[in-house]
Parts: structure tokens; C-alpha cells; sequence
């Protein structure tokens, strides 16, 4: 039992023989530990190049990822723990002849990713960093993501959760402090408000869930088109904004992005843009996941919204992308029937 108890301890971490500890450091950070030449060569170049890409439509640029720079002997166990860590090296060994890249799950702490690429030539780890960028990107995005789902699990809204297991045959998961703000037989509305301090005051931030579905009838519902249509026939009925007159709409003038999926079974639809409200002045992005739900025969609609005018708009919207993925559809004798 003594033996079998320390193989299962020292299988946590990849490897690790100690209990882990937590990550640390900020949210959306990654750091790179190279060498100064490394770094600033082509590898740092390709590493700058695919994280400096602008998160899809915010109201202003903010980065996929914030690069973080560490020479190697200053990576020390205070280091270590970091949440994503990303190791260049160039050297003339064995295990260098070929250029590799490989991802690692809690090397030194509970939740992080790990990744090391190394290369014989400078030029040679530039190429296998292009090669896998893309990887790279949507794994520490989808990772942030999680992360906050994995929080907002440890204390979730539980009478929500049932409440909209009940109406719309979701399985959802909500933070503690969200509430209905609207409940409509067609359209749900969710908010979260929070206060954050900067320069001397407290400033509001709002983040909101959506949620609504019609019958599929035709995969022109499918469409970009309809998908925003119906949106903003259901914000203006259903979302008034501060003012007299002012509600909800999709911000046209900047492309929505648009992108076919699978979501844990179903063929999916994702959305992200802007909102605005008409005769006011509030804006922000949202995030909107539509399934198709054919054993209901509907089309099933969850959407993220933030607003946050005096912060960066990239830590509200991804933490509500990762909320809105955790939500399953519910097997059909557990739940409502369709619409």
C-alpha cells in the first residue's frame, strides 16, 4: 500500500515527486524563457508574431497573449509555477538534431502548461515555432478559458443552473453572483455586476449570459446573416438600455467573426463582435455559441457580453467563452421539450 501510494503521488505533474503547488502570475500571460540571442532572433521574432495578434474583435487592440521575457538563469522557483511557460533553446545535442516541440500539463504547479522547443539552429527553431503557433495559441486560449469555468465551479449558482436546466434543457454552469435580470418564454437574461478600482475611483463592470432558441426549419438559419438578425430582434425587444428609447445591437460597421465548430457532439456555430446601444453610448464584444439541437429539432443560442469601458475587454469576454463551453445539452427524457 506505502508503495502504491507513493507511485500514485509521484505520477501527479508530469513526472513531479512533490505535491504541487498552485500557479501563479496574470491571467492571459505567457512567459518565454530564452536566451537573449534566442530571443532576439527569428524564434523570438515567431513567438512575438503569434502572440501579438489581435484578440478576434474587441473595440480596441489587445493582444492574443501578453509575452513575458525571462533569461534562463533568472528562471528560478519563483518562476517555476508561473500558468504558462514557454522554453526556447539552441543547441548542438543529441536531442536537438531534430526540432521538436512538445506540451506539458502541471510540470512545477497545479493547471499549467508547459511547452519547450529547441533546435540545433536558431533558424531551424524559428521554423518549428511557426509550424505549431497556431497550436500554441488555441491551447493557452482555450486554457484561460477553462480556467475561470474551473473557479466559477467551485461555487457555482446552483439555483440558477437548475432554473435554466428546467426551462431550456441545459446542463450550465453560472457564477455565484449572477442573476436574472429578464425571463421572457423565448429569451433569458443573465448579469453579473462587479466593481473594480482604477485611478482613484471604483468603476462598474457588467458581464451577461443569453440564452434563446427557435425551431430549425432550414440551413439558411445557419447563416451569419440570421444569426445576428435574430439577435438583434431579440436585444431590442427584450435588453433597454440606460436611456429612453436606447437598446442592444450588433455593432455592423466592424465584421463579426464567424466560425463553423463542433460542440461535444453537435454541429455548432461561433460568433464573436461587437455590441452597441442605440441612442446611448455603451459597447463592448460578445461571444455567441449556437448548436444545433436535432434531437429537439432547434436551433439553441448561449451568449457572453462585457462591458467594461475602463479596462481591457480580453479577460471578461474569454472568461465568459469559457463558461458558456462548459454547458451540455441535456439528454431529451431529462428535460422540456422544444419550443
Amino acid at each position: 500500500m506505502v508503495l502504491l501510494g507513493l507511485g500514485l503521488w509521484s505520477c501527479a505533474g508530469d513526472g513531479a515527486r512533490v505535491a504541487l503547488p498552485g500557479k501563479v502570475g496574470a491571467t492571459g500571460e505567457l512567459v518565454v524563457v530564452a536566451s537573449v540571442d534566442v530571443w532576439n532572433g527569428p524564434a523570438g521574432d515567431t513567438v512575438r508574431s503569434a502572440a501579438d495578434q489581435p484578440y478576434p474583435v474587441l473595440p480596441q487592440y489587445e493582444p492574443l497573449m501578453d509575452v513575458l521575457h525571462l533569461e534562463p538563469e533568472l528562471f528560478d522557483r519563483f518562476w517555476k509555477p508561473h500558468r504558462n511557460i514557454l522554453m526556447l533553446e539552441v543547441a548542438d545535442r543529441v536531442d536537438t538534431q531534430t526540432p521538436s516541440f512538445t506540451f506539458y500539463r502541471n510540470k512545477y504547479s497545479r493547471g499549467q502548461i508547459y511547452m519547450v522547443a529547441k533546435a540545433r539552429t536558431a533558424e531551424a527553431l524559428a521554423e518549428v515555432l511557426a509550424s505549431r503557433s497556431g497550436e500554441m495559441m488555441s491551447l493557452l486560449h482555450a486554457e484561460e478559458a477553462q480556467r475561470f469555468a474551473d473557479i466559477v465551479a467551485l461555487s457555482p449558482n446552483e439555483v440558477l443552473s437548475r432554473e435554466v436546466a428546467q426551462k431550456w434543457a441545459i446542463q450550465g454552469l453560472y457564477p455565484k453572483d449572477a442573476r436574472k435580470a429578464k425571463e421572457m418564454q423565448e429569451f433569458w437574461w443573465m448579469d453579473r455586476q462587479l466593481t473594480r478600482f482604477k485611478g482613484g475611483d471604483n468603476h462598474d463592470i457588467q458581464q451577461g449570459f443569453f440564452i434563446h432558441s427557435e425551431p430549425y426549419t432550414s440551413p439558411d438559419q445557419l447563416s451569419l446573416e440570421h444569426v445576428l438578425d435574430r439577435r438583434d430582434a431579440l436585444t431590442k425587444r427584450y435588453v433597454p438600455g440606460p436611456t429612453p428609447g436606447s437598446y442592444m445591437a450588433t455593432e455592423r460597421k466592424y465584421f463579426p467573426s464567424y466560425e463553423e465548430s463542433e460542440f461535444k457532439g453537435n454541429f455548432a456555430l461561433e460568433v464573436r463582435g461587437l455590441w452597441k446601444m442605440e441612442n446611448d453610448f455603451m459597447g463592448g464584444p460578445f461571444y455567441s455559441l449556437t448548436v444545433v439541437d436535432e434531437s429537439r429539432g432547434r436551433l439553441l443560442t448561449m451568449e457572453g457580453y462585457a462591458y467594461a469601458p475602463y479596462f481591457d475587454k480580453r479577460p471578461y469576454i474569454r472568461e465568459l467563452e469559457g463558461v458558456i463551453k462548459q454547458s451540455m445539452l441535456l439528454p431529451v427524457n431529462d428535460a422540456v421539450p422544444a419550443p
